[in-house]
């Protein structure tokens, strides 16, 4: 039995897990009237995150999904989507595989001056878990294991 456990316990540990990643993008500042990254692609779940570093804008989507400075316009958290001195930081998930383009509304339009895209790739295939086969093979592998425990107990035990 306790060479099952250390079997499942093994598989789980190498087991894929998903994570989001949240990817920076700076808002002008020192590099001037530019979003930088100028494109992202990211993973649907991913996070973009908007950091005014300097100046006078905001970040609006060219099909108007958002509009962002301090907090989002309809966030439900108060947040405005006004251009914006302050250092503000907005944040973003994308959960939609496609292309969102967005621009600064006081220094460029769509696709034109101060302007980026966020390129949200499509969902890889999962890998494919095991078939009937490959569930027997670890069934087979995990009693073997106990089998081999067993005799090992039993043959201290008789040498004792």
């Amino acid at each position: 039995m306790r060479g099952i456990l250390i079997g499942l316990l093994a598989l789980l540990a190498f087991a894929p897990c998903a994570r989001a990643t949240t990817f920076i993008v700076n808002v002008g500042g020192s590099a001037g009237l530019v979003f930088s990254p100028q494109t992202v692609t990211i993973q649907p779940g991913d996070k973009v995150t908007f950091i005014n570093k300097g100046g006078y804008h905001n970040a609006v989507a060219d099909n108007g999904s958002f509009r962002c400075a301090q907090g989002c316009d309809g966030d439900g958290h108060g947040g405005s989507g006004n251009a914006s001195r302050n250092n503000w930081i907005a944040n973003l998930t994308f959960t939609q595989p496609g292309t969102i383009g967005y621009f600064c509304e006081v220094h460029g339009s769509p696709g034109n001056g101060m302007f980026g895209t966020i390129v949200v790739a499509a969902p890889q295939p999962p890998t494919a878990a095991p078939g009937l086969r490959g569930m027997f093979a670890l069934l087979l592998a995990g009693v073997l294991v106990l089998l081999a425990g067993l005799r090992l107990r039993r043959n201290r035990d008789i040498s004792s």
